[in-house]
């Protein structure tokens, strides 16, 4: 997974910083890809990614512990592609009940997942549930946990894309200067 070797801590600073870089770039919330709410409950932080046409990634932090929930609207593991609607089968098996608990809300719509992973701290290693796709099923994830923009090249390239003339609002060194201050 893209994310095996970024620590934590450097995920939730760069999803930090791409959240405040989008409130530079963008006046209308609803238009922005990322958003970091913290504190959204007592010790949890919610961040999250939308895309605009329907896929998306919410990311539940509590302390050391991180939970990802994203649902690509095409997936063929989507709950809306199934015969009768439901979240595939152990899809949050075993996920952390302090962080799964915090998608338990109609803002988050649960039931629209087509993959999660969780990790417990910043050493351990990404968990997901007991899923088994049969016929290679695509989860999205190998698509869509890419436009987490980790760095300030990242968003500049997404930045770039997504805002076009736009992005003249800001300076690649202003990037590079918001990444620096969420370290």
């Amino acid at each position: 997974m893209i994310l095996d070797n970024l620590p934590n801590k450097k995920l939730v600073s760069a999803l930090k910083a791409s959240a405040a870089l989008d409130i530079e770039l963008c006046e209308d919330e609803y238009l922005r890809c990322f958003s970091y709410k913290a504190n959204w409950a007592p010790g949890i932080d919610v961040a999250s990614y939308e895309n605009g046409g329907g896929d998306e990634i919410v990311i539940v932090i509590k302390g050391d512990a991180i939970l990802i929930k994203g649902f690509d609207h095409e997936s063929e593991v989507s709950p809306h592609a199934q015969e009768e609607f439901r979240i595939w089968p152990g899809m949050y098996e075993g996920a952390p009940e302090e962080l799964l608990g915090v998608l338990d809300n109609d803002f988050f719509e649960i039931a629209h997942v087509t993959f999660c992973f969780w990790r417990t701290s910043n050493s351990g290693s990404w968990q997901q549930g007991t899923v088994n796709f049969q016929n290679n099923e695509d989860n999205g994830a190998s698509w869509l946990l890419p436009s987490i923009t980790i760095t300030p090249e990242c968003f500049i390239e997404y930045a770039k894309d997504y805002y076009q003339d736009d992005f003249n609002k800001i300076t690649p060194a202003r990037v590079h200067q918001v990444f620096s201050e969420y370290e």
